[in-house]
C-alpha cells in the first residue's frame, strides 16, 4: 500500500472511530434521558393510582391501613422502597422501617413543582430511579391539614424503582442501535474509501509512478487516466508537460552534443573547471589526447590530478594557478605549465585562462575556462611549416641553381674542347676555372640560404645580419616574383643591423611575410622590404600593393589554421601564427596595417643586438 493510501485510510478510520464514539455518547445520553422520561411517565400513572388509594385511606383516617399499603407496595417486583414524607421532609410511613422518622429535606418540593423522577444512589451503593410526587391539599383534607392556601401540600410520596433493569435495558438497546449505526457507518466508509481510492488515490498513484519514471530518465512514459473529471484533465496536462520536457531535453542533448563537437573540433585542448571544488566539468578531445586519458576519466576529476599528477591542489606560491590568480569575472591569464601525460612524461603547455560566472541550479557558480596548447606539438608544427614553405620554393631554387650549373657545364665543355684541340693556354684554363668557381659559389649560396631556413629551432642565440637575411630571402623568391609579375624593392641601411636571435627563425619570419605578399598580388604588384633602426630597435617592414584585408580578416590572421589567400590556393593557416610566436620569443612586436584594394604592410620591431646584449649579460 502506498504511503498516501495508508495515510488516507488511517485518517478515515480515525475519523470514523471518533465520530462513532461521539455519536454513541450522544445517543446514550439522549436514549437514557428518553428512557428515564418514559419510565417517569409510566411510574407517574402508577403513582397517581397509589396516591388515590392513600388519599382514600387518609380521609378514612385509616393510619394502620395506610402503613400496610406502603409496606405492601415496598414488596412489589421492581420497587425498592416507598416513603410518605410530611411537608417538612420527615418520613411518616415507609416500606423500610429504618427510614421512619428520617428527614429528607432535599425531597421537599415547592408548592407548584410537578412530579419528577431521577436516578439516585442509596446509602448501600445501590442505584434506583426515584419518583417524587407531591400530595396536594384538597377541600376534603381541610379538617386535618387546614386551608389549602396555607398548606398546599399534605405530604410527599416517594417510590424507588430498581435501576439495574432499566440500565441493562438501556445498554442493550443502546448497543443494538450502536451496532446498527456502526454497520451503517462502515458501509458509508467502505463506499467512501472505494470512491476515494478509484477517483483520487489511484490517479495520484499513477501520476506519482509516472513522475518517478520520468525523473529516472524514462522521458517517454505517460500517465493514462480515464474519465472527464479534474484528474483526467490533470493527466492530460501532465502528459503535455512531459512531451514538452522530452522535447526540451532532446534539444538540450542535441545542443550539448553540438557544443561538444565544436569544442572537440578545436586544435588546442580545452577544459572547464568549477572553481568551488576544482573539478573538471568539460574537456575536449584534444585535451584528453594531450594527457592520454579518456573524457570519462577526466570529467569529474580534480584539475590537478591528471594534468599535474597531484592528489592535492598546486601550491599557488610555486605555480601560477588560474584558480588562484583570477578573481574578477572576465579576467584572463596566460601562463606556461608542465602537464603530465598518462605515462608520466611532462610536456610544456601554454594556458590561456578566463573566469566566467554562470547560473547553476539556484545559485551563481564560477568556472575557469582553459585553452591548453601543447608547446612540444607546436614546435613540431613549426618545423613542418618550415619544410612545407621550402617545398613551395622548389621551382625558384631549381631556377637559381640551373643557370649557374648551365654556365659551369658550358665552361667545362669549352675547356675540354680547348684541351682536346691542344689550343688551350694556361690563361684560358684559369679563366674557365674562375667562371666555374664563381657559378659554384652561386649554387653554394643558394643551398646555404636553404639550409639556414630548414634548420630546426635552437636555443643557442647568435648574431644575425638582418640585411643579409632580407637580401637572401628576396633572392630565394626572385623566380616566383618574376613569374607573378611582381617587382621586389629593398630599402636597407648601409651599415648592417644585427639581432641576437635564432637565424632560422628570423629567416622564416621574412620568408612567410614575403610569400604572403606574393599571394596577395596574384596579378602582379610591388613588394617592398624596408629596414631601419630606431631607439635601439630594428624596424622591418614588408609591404605589398595587393588586395588588402578587411578588419574582420585582420582580427583573425594570427589564429592557428586560419587561411584566406587571394590567389585562390588553400594554405596551412600556420604561417602568421608561427611568425607571431617567433616575434614574441625574440621579445619584439608585430603590427599590421591594411586596406582593401590598397595593400598591406607588416611592421616588426625587434631589439637590436647591442640593446639585447645590455639586457642579457
Amino acid at each position: 500500500m502506498s504511503p498516501l493510501k495508508r495515510h488516507v485510510l488511517i485518517r478515515l478510520l480515525l475519523t470514523a472511530g471518533l465520530l462513532s464514539a461521539l455519536l454513541l455518547v450522544a445517543f446514550l445520553a439522549a436514549y437514557r434521558s428518553q428512557l428515564v422520561g418514559e419510565r417517569s411517565r409510566a411510574s407517574l400513572g402508577f403513582n397517581l393510582l397509589l396516591q388515590a388509594a392513600l388519599e382514600n385511606a387518609m380521609l378514612k383516617r385509616d393510619v394502620p391501613g395506610l402503613a400496610e399499603i406502603v409496606a405492601h407496595l415496598g414488596t412489589q417486583p421492581g420497587i425498592e422502597g416507598v416513603m410518605i414524607l410530611n411537608p417538612r421532609g420527615v418520613v411518616r410511613f415507609a416500606s423500610t422501617p429504618r427510614w421512619l422518622g428520617a428527614t429528607f429535606t432535599e425531597l421537599v418540593q415547592t408548592t407548584d413543582a410537578p412530579p419528577s423522577a431521577q436516578f439516585t444512589q442509596l446509602d448501600d451503593g445501590r442505584e434506583v430511579l426515584r419518583s417524587i410526587n407531591p400530595v396536594r391539599n384538597k377541600q376534603p383534607c381541610k379538617p386535618c391539614h387546614g386551608a389549602a392556601e396555607l398548606h398546599p401540600v399534605n405530604g410527599i410520596l416517594v417510590i424507588d424503582y430498581e435501576a439495574s433493569e432499566i440500565r441493562t435495558h438501556a445498554w442493550k438497546s443502546a448497543l443494538s442501535f450502536s451496532a446498527a449505526g456502526l454497520a451503517v457507518l462502515a458501509l458509508i466508509m467502505a463506499v467512501l474509501w472505494r470512491f476515494l481510492n478509484r477517483r483520487v488515490l489511484e490517479p495520484v498513484a499513477a501520476l506519482s509512478a509516472t513522475t518517478t519514471a520520468i525523473e529516472q530518465g524514462e522521458l517517454g512514459r505517460r500517465v493514462q487516466l480515464g474519465g472527464d473529471d479534474e484528474f483526467a484533465a490533470l493527466g492530460a496536462c501532465f502528459n503535455r508537460m512531459a512531451e514538452h520536457l522530452e522535447t526540451q531535453m532532446a534539444r538540450l542533448k542535441a545542443h550539448q552534443l553540438y557544443l561538444q563537437h565544436i569544442v572537440d573540433g578545436m586544435p588546442d585542448g580545452v577544459r572547464v573547471i568549477r572553481a568551488s571544488d576544482r573539478r573538471v566539468v568539460l574537456a575536449n578531445r584534444a585535451f584528453c589526447q594531450q594527457i592520454g586519458h579518456s573524457p570519462q576519466e577526466v570529467i569529474g576529476q580534480t584539475c590537478h590530478y591528471y594534468s599535474h599528477g597531484r592528489h592535492t591542489p598546486c601550491a599557488p606560491t610555486l605555480v601560477v594557478c588560474p584558480l588562484h590568480e583570477l578573481q574578477n569575472v572576465g579576467d584572463t591569464l596566460k601562463v606556461t605549465h608542465h602537464h603530465h601525460r598518462a605515462d608520466g612524461t611532462p610536456f610544456p603547455a601554454e594556458i590561456h585562462a578566463t573566469l566566467i560566472e554562470l547560473d547553476e541550479s539556484d545559485r551563481k557558480e564560477r568556472f575557469i575556462i582553459e585553452s591548453v596548447r601543447d608547446m612540444s606539438q607546436t614546435a613540431e608544427i613549426s618545423q613542418e611549416q618550415r619544410l612545407s614553405e621550402l617545398g613551395l620554393l622548389a621551382a625558384g631554387i631549381a631556377h637559381e641553381i640551373h643557370n649557374p650549373l648551365g654556365s659551369v657545364r658550358l665552361g667545362v665543355q669549352g675547356l675540354a674542347r680547348e684541351i682536346e684541340d691542344q689550343r688551350v693556354s694556361p690563361q684560358q684554363i684559369a679563366d674557365y676555372l674562375k667562371l666555374i668557381d664563381r657559378e659554384i659559389d652561386d649554387c653554394v649560396a643558394v643551398t646555404r640560404r636553404l639550409l639556414l631556413l630548414a634548420q630546426p629551432p635552437s636555443n643557442n642565440l647568435q648574431l644575425v645580419d638582418i640585411n643579409t637575411a632580407i637580401d637572401d630571402t628576396l633572392k630565394l623568391l626572385a623566380y616566383d616574383a618574376q613569374n607573378r609579375g611582381i617587382t621586389q624593392r629593398r630599402e636597407l641601411p648601409e651599415t648592417p643591423l644585427r639581432l641576437l636571435c635564432d637565424e632560422g627563425e628570423l629567416r622564416m619570419i621574412l620568408l612567410n611575410l614575403m610569400q604572403n605578399a606574393h599571394h596577395a598580388m596574384p596579378h602582379g604588384g610591388i613588394l617592398s622590404a624596408r629596414l631601419a633602426a630606431k631607439d635601439g630597435q630594428g624596424i622591418i617592414e614588408i609591404a605589398d600593393s595587393g588586395v588588402g584585408m578587411t578588419p574582420d580578416i585582420q582580427a583573425r590572421i594570427f589564429d592557428p589554421f586560419f587561411s584566406q589567400r587571394a590567389d585562390g590556393e588553400r594554405g596551412t593557416g600556420m604561417g602568421l601564427t608561427l611568425v607571431k610566436n617567433f616575434v614574441d620569443r625574440m621579445g619584439g612586436t608585430i603590427a599590421v596595417h591594411s586596406l582593401p584594394e590598397l595593400g598591406t604592410c607588416f611592421r616588426i620591431s625587434l631589439p637590436l643586438a647591442e640593446n639585447a646584449l645590455d639586457t642579457h649579460p
